[in-house]
């Protein structure tokens, strides 16, 4: 960021706590390797006043934000319609949430656009730590916003997936869900609890947690103990501070493939980036802008 002036835009990720992301040094690496005259901040809203924060947001006429734990699912009235925003996407509808907002047409003060990049993210990370996600036997732990963001990219794919959840009923919701919006698929989306989970669990390809455990600042908690992971098995956690959680060593130690968070942060907030700044990155490739970002994250 080489300096502040009259025209800079701003941007900001908001979360609970967010001390800890990374995005604010990814996005403004971009902005000063692509000569943009932005500014990326981390905001923590209480709860109580994350409604009063998006109107501040559109008040001031912010360029874009990303949204992080707890406020995914924060954009959604009873009954599924929008709330904050002016509108949202088709996945974002399905999943009930919403990790990226945006101005229609680049119209800043317009139409608030509201959409998730979290799905995209993790499979481009498997795809680059060399695991195609496609047609694999998957279990995946959590049912909260990217969990179902997640899900759903993968029961596209043709996967045999397995939600994983605390209690049979929340994750038999989101099963259902998706066996309505994929009709024609031939295997239904499982369903597990965590306290069944260890009897199964040799069954599957890959193992991806959705939750935020083990996150910073809980970095000894892990959603799996170690008799439920198996040597060959690839395990992908979605957290990336700590980069090499709990679950993530104890998988190492049993022979399991690592795939750590960092990837799913770089590619999902690189499909936020273009949402703010099209023209801006229409004639740079994805390896170009991904380099520029690791980059800036490491300081």
């Amino acid at each position: 960021m080489a300096s502040i002036n009259g025209k800079t835009e701003t941007l900001c990720i908001f979360g609970h706590p967010v001390a800890h992301s990374k995005s604010p040094a990814m996005h403004n690496a971009l902005f000063d390797a692509l000569g943009i005259n932005a500014a990326y901040l981390p905001y923590a809203p209480e709860p109580e006043n994350f409604a009063k924060a998006i109107e501040g947001f559109k008040a001031m006429k912010f360029r874009g934000a990303n949204v992080t734990i707890p406020y995914k699912t924060e954009f959604f009235n009873a009954d599924g319609s929008a709330r904050l925003v002016d509108e949202l996407s088709d996945i974002s509808k399905f999943t009930q949430s919403v990790n990226t907002l945006y101005w229609k047409d680049g119209i800043v003060g317009g139409t608030l656009c509201g959409t998730t990049t979290d799905p995209y993210g993790c499979v481009r990370n498997l795809e680059e730590n060399g695991v195609n996600p496609s047609n694999k036997k998957i279990a995946l732990l959590g049912n909260g916003g990217a969990a179902k963001a997640i899900a759903f990219t993968l029961v596209e794919q043709q996967n045999k997936l397995t939600i994983v959840c605390r209690t049979k009923e929340k994750g038999q919701a989101l099963a259902d869900g998706l066996n309505q919006a994929f009709a024609n698929k031939s295997m239904p989306v499982q369903v597990a609890t965590f306290a069944d989970f260890a009897s199964i669990s040799a069954n599957f390809d890959i193992i991806i947690n959705a939750t935020s455990v083990g996150m910073s600042p809980n970095i000894d908690e892990s959603p799996l103990t170690s008799d439920c992971l198996h040597n060959g098995q690839v395990v992908c956690d979605i957290v990336y501070t700590p980069p090499r959680t709990k679950l993530l060593q104890m998988a190492e130690a049993k022979g399991c493939k690592v795939v750590t968070g960092e990837g799913m942060l770089v590619h999902q907030g690189l499909e936020s980036f273009k949402k703010w700044f099209p023209k801006e990155t229409e004639n740079k490739t994805n390896e170009e802008l991904t380099a520029i970002m690791r980059k800036g994250m490491q300081g």
